[in-house]
């Protein structure tokens, strides 16, 4: 059926669709379609990028583990650089903007609750290991660089005290360190690691570098 609207002695008009017409609705799909699509590359990516360094991650193992035609790729993001972009921003959500009521402290105790106990899940895990599985990769190092320059900035303007940035780099040394043990040992069988004991000691390690005197 047409949109079109006749008018007297006037150009015909197309009507807008109605909100709840099949066409908008059928639009809606479409959008919400789309998105999720475009989320499901972007976790593969992130997945992948996480177990391994930018240059051995292609396109079709993206798309084969998001379930897509590799065509997507290059329709929702634009490049295979464009979408690990997207995916180093992603990380971004991790700490929230300063303006958040979250307690710089509380943030950091999940991140090593998550980086310890939840392992190869953690979310937390996968940034610091994509810094380290693609910071040397000429393609994509300024990238990586940018992100945690801002990432280790961020964290020194919530820290109070003198020292904030040294301290703040501190605590990312903390977390990176962690995040290393934790991935060398996640797939050795003669794992012993001593979970609540660990995060214990990394706590006891992060409570001073967060003190402001």
């Amino acid at each position: 059926m047409s949109n079109t609207v006749k008018t007297d002695g006037k150009a015909p008009v197309t009507a807008i669709p109605s909100e709840h017409s099949p066409f908008v609705a059928d639009q809606g799909r479409q959008t919400r379609n789309a998105a999720r699509t475009r989320q499901r590359i972007l976790l593969a990516a992130r997945g992948l990028f996480a177990n391994n360094n930018y240059e051995s991650v292609g396109t079709r193992e993206i798309a084969a583990k998001a379930g897509v035609n590799a065509t997507l790729i290059n329709r929702y993001f634009g490049s295979k650089k464009k979408l690990f972009v997207a995916v180093v921003e992603s990380l971004s959500e991790l700490i929230p903007p300063r303006d958040v009521e979250d307690d710089v402290a509380d943030l950091l105790d999940q991140a090593l609750n998550s980086i310890v106990h939840e392992g190869e899940h953690s979310q937390w895990l996968d940034e610091f290991r994509i810094i380290l599985f693609s910071a040397l990769d000429q393609e994509v190092s300024d990238i990586i660089a940018d992100f945690f320059e801002k990432r280790r900035k961020g964290l020194a303007r919530r820290l109070t005290g003198p020292g904030a940035a040294a301290r703040a780099d501190a605590v990312f040394s903390l977390l990176t360190g962690a995040a290393i043990v934790v991935s060398l040992l996640r797939g050795n069988q003669k794992n012993d690691l001593d979970q609540k004991e660990f995060r214990k000691k990394l706590g006891q390690v992060l409570v001073p570098l967060l003190a402001a005197g």
